[in-house]
């Protein structure tokens, strides 16, 4: 599992984009680390809006790749799968479920123009009421 130190000075390749870290939380015993990403909505509106990403991943599947400085996500004891593709598009367009470096997530959209990225069969812990007390998601 990688340091305080390490989370705070990389960040995170997911869904071809960088998420800085943002701090963790414990849900039902296990340990959440929390990363975020501010981005404007769509540069084709005539006033976009910022929308607020975060990705919500167990914190022992989070990995430091030295050989490109940065941060990756492994599930169990694998090596980390192939990261996603994409290309520059609107957050809230993208598709709700999709698989990333190996694993399958679930995206939820929020009010107030918030995404929150889920790994597949976390959802169950992290949306309960003490998960998104935790969290600070409205029920």
């Amino acid at each position: 599992m990688v340091d305080d130190e390490t989370l705070s000075m990389n960040v995170l390749q997911f869904a071809g984009k960088n998420f800085d870290y943002e701090s963790t939380v414990r849900v039902a015993s296990l340990e959440y680390a929390i990363f975020a990403r501010t981005e404007t909505e769509t540069e084709a509106k005539l006033r976009p809006q910022l929308v607020r990403l975060r990705v919500v991943v167990p914190r022992e599947w989070v990995h430091y790749e030295e050989a490109f400085d940065t941060l990756v996500l492994v599930s169990g004891q694998g090596t980390p799968g192939p990261q996603r593709r994409r290309a520059a598009g609107t957050t809230m367009l993208e598709p709700e479920e999709f698989r990333d470096q190996g694993i399958d997530w679930h995206r939820l959209t929020l009010p107030g123009r918030h995404s929150l990225y889920l790994p597949k069969g976390e959802e169950s812990r992290l949306l309960t009421p003490e998960g998104r007390a935790a969290l600070g998601v409205p029920a």
